[in-house]
């Protein structure tokens, strides 16, 4: 006859395919919850080969069952529900769900106490995609997920402002959606075209104050640096005129933290930057070339001079 094999996560999603197969006698085995025999109007369990009737449907929710192995092994036509991609997020979603009530580590944890694991997962998934093992890549890219579970768990919990795993899920379509009109729609597919609409619609949403706003002066310093560089050049800023002392490294021995020393010069370039933006406002300038940056950072200049 015929298996019926029903997805483990969405039991209740019968195939269309098999519900005139389901309208007779059915056996099911004891994988299949409860709440799913509801659906057939005659069921009977069955947990060994002495009980199954060949001439039977057999309803599971396990491929590897050996009733089910038997059958497929007699060559009976299998009706499969088609499981799409993502559903097993559904069984990490209960499992964060479930310890985050019950796990005596986890239900103490917040956003700050987590973020060490963070960067050390992100850390090693680097080293990950840089040995280029499979399996590790896979390893660390769930551990990785678990951050992002756990974050949103925790926001869950947030008595003023919560939110939850289906609200960062969301946030990444409509933003993703919102930038990437054109290739989604099939208008474009060009490189060069994507980069641009997704920029114009990113400043669009924004709406900065500062070219530097919403760059995170809390990752590593070098990273900040040109993060900061990249802002500038974007934003026509003459960046031939920063020190080079301000982007070069020299290491020496025993000499202060050379992350301190990076990153204090990112976030004084940062202060200036903002500084001449202030002052532009003021005059009414605006920042969009060379030329203009070129003025308003030689007013900066002589305003220094003449305070001190």
């Amino acid at each position: 006859m015929t298996v019926v094999l029903l997805d483990p996560a969405r039991p209740d999603l019968i195939p269309i395919r098999a519900r005139g197969m389901l309208a007779g006698p059915v056996k099911v085995t004891e994988d299949v919850p409860a709440t799913i025999l509801w659906e057939f109007d005659h069921v009977e369990p069955v947990f060994d080969d002495t009980a199954d009737d060949p001439e039977s449907v057999l309803v599971s929710t396990d491929p590897d069952h050996p009733l089910v192995r038997a059958r497929v092994d007699r060559g009976e036509e299998i009706v499969a529900s088609s499981t799409a991609s993502g559903s097993a997020l559904l069984e990490s979603v209960a499992l964060m769900d479930t310890l985050r009530r019950t796990g005596p580590w986890e239900s103490t944890q917040t956003h700050h106490s987590l973020r060490r694991y963070l960067l050390e997962e992100v850390y090693e998934l680097l080293d990950a995609i840089e040995s280029g093992d499979r399996d590790e890549l896979k390893e660390e890219l769930g551990d990785l997920l678990l951050q992002v579970l756990f974050h949103a768990r925790i926001a869950a919990d947030d008595p003023q402002a919560p939110f939850d795993i289906d609200d960062v899920a969301r946030s990444f379509t409509e933003k993703v959606m919102g930038r990437t009109p054109g290739v989604l729609s099939g208008a474009h597919s060009d490189l060069e075209t994507q980069i641009r609409e997704w920029e114009e619609r990113k400043a669009a949403e924004k709406r900065r104050g500062s070219v530097l706003d919403g760059v995170a002066t809390t990752q590593p310093a070098l990273a900040l640096l040109q993060k900061v560089l990249e802002r500038l050049t974007a934003a026509g800023y003459p960046v031939d005129t920063i020190p080079a002392e301000t982007l070069t490294v020299t290491v020496t021995a025993g000499n202060d933290s050379i992350e301190a020393q990076a990153r204090d010069r990112a976030l004084a370039l940062m202060s200036d930057v903002r500084a001449a933006e202030a002052l532009a406002a003021e005059r009414g300038v605006t920042l969009d070339s060379p030329q203009a940056w070129a003025g308003v950072l030689a007013e900066q200049r002589v305003r220094r001079t003449s305070d001190a």
